[in-house]
């Protein structure tokens, strides 16, 4: 179920006694946890509605709880957070009581209550018979990190809402800058609203100079002017990196790794592999392959391949010391640019 279907449900008051809210997406998590509060009158929370951190609480006492009946309300809703005994983590698990009393539950829950499990992961551990009841039982909302599509559209649905205007120029940076995280993207939307405030149109300049880049973004901007041969805005951006505290070896490892990327994606996209097929392949996030492939559109595999050599023997150098860090980015640049 989507977020979308669970809104509908819910405000048709068609309430299911058990839910799995099962995904990493902090945005989409947030929005289900809204939904479900909702369910109670704000006054009735402080009787009937009830949080656990099953990293910390203990599962007996919240299940003591899902099974009372509501105090002066139709409903109980109650939260299990951190259910790491559903998934694949080491973890300490509960009790073997604990768990008979949780299957118990699961196969027959109360009207009263609307029980909502929390599994910030991307999937539960199928081996084990209390997770594949879990899913059997629950109306499972699906919260994954959205792809690059549903980015870009349920980006545009939120600043319809807002009614700001994003130019198409700075979507681009926002989404790269963001790392193609909705949830990152949506914590930097605050700050530029507040600098749209006045004609509520975020350009490409706000984005620029509120939401900072990441090393992977600045990574990102140093294998262009690479590739461009552009030696003196390359050695700057360098230089940058090194002020800003950041390691030279794991700067060229970045470096390695993005030019890894592009040769991979290089060598693929000649054989006639979709985006889709790189993501699954290289097990890559699908917004990294969009950029890549854009980028090798723009080369040939000779220079990639070089410029990857390069990388790999300044790395080599790097790791046994024999010759100032530095130094061995610019005879790189210079050998590669000439």
């Amino acid at each position: 179920m989507k977020m979308n279907d669970l809104k509908k449900q819910l405000a048709q008051q068609k309430i299911a006694p058990i839910y799995l809210v099962l995904g990493e997406e902090d945005y989409l998590i947030q929005q289900a946890q809204t939904l479900f509060l909702n369910l109670l009158a704000p006054e009735e929370r402080d009787m009937n509605f009830a949080s656990y951190d099953l990293s910390a609480d203990s599962l007996g006492s919240a299940l003591d709880d899902a099974t009372s009946v509501p105090f002066f309300g139709e409903r109980r809703l109650v939260w299990l957070k951190e259910p790491a005994f559903l998934t694949a983590q080491d973890t300490k698990a509960p009790t073997n009581q604990e768990l008979a009393s949780l299957t118990a539950y699961l196969n027959h829950p109360l009207d009263t209550t609307v029980l909502v499990i929390f599994a910030k992961v991307s999937k539960l551990d199928g081996r084990k018979k209390i997770s594949k009841l879990v899913q059997k039982q629950a109306t499972v909302v699906d919260v994954q990190k959205l792809a690059p599509a549903a980015i870009e559209a349920t980006l545009t649905q939120l600043l319809q809402a807002k009614d700001y205007q994003l130019a198409p120029d700075s979507k681009e940076l926002l989404i790269q800058r963001s790392d193609a995280d909705f949830s990152a993207i949506v914590a930097n939307l605050e700050k530029l609203f507040i600098a749209a405030a006045d004609d509520k149109v975020i350009t490409r300049q706000m984005v620029a100079e509120l939401v900072s880049p990441t090393l992977e973004d600045n990574v990102f901007d140093l294998v262009d002017r690479v590739l461009h041969r552009d030696v003196q805005s390359a050695l700057a951006l360098y230089q940058d990196l090194l002020l800003n505290k950041e390691e030279p070896i794991r700067i060229n490892s970045i470096l390695i790794s993005q030019f890894r990327l592009l040769l991979q994606v290089k060598i693929l996209a000649k054989k006639g592999m979709t985006q889709g097929n790189l993501t699954q392949i290289l097990k890559v996030h699908p917004y990294r392959i969009k950029l890549a492939l854009k980028t090798v559109k723009q080369f040939s595999q000779v220079d990639l391949r070089q410029a990857y050599l390069g990388l790999q023997d300044n790395d080599y150098q790097m790791k046994s010391g024999q010759q100032d860090k530095m130094l061995l980015f610019e005879l790189f640049m210079l050998k590669f640019a000439s």
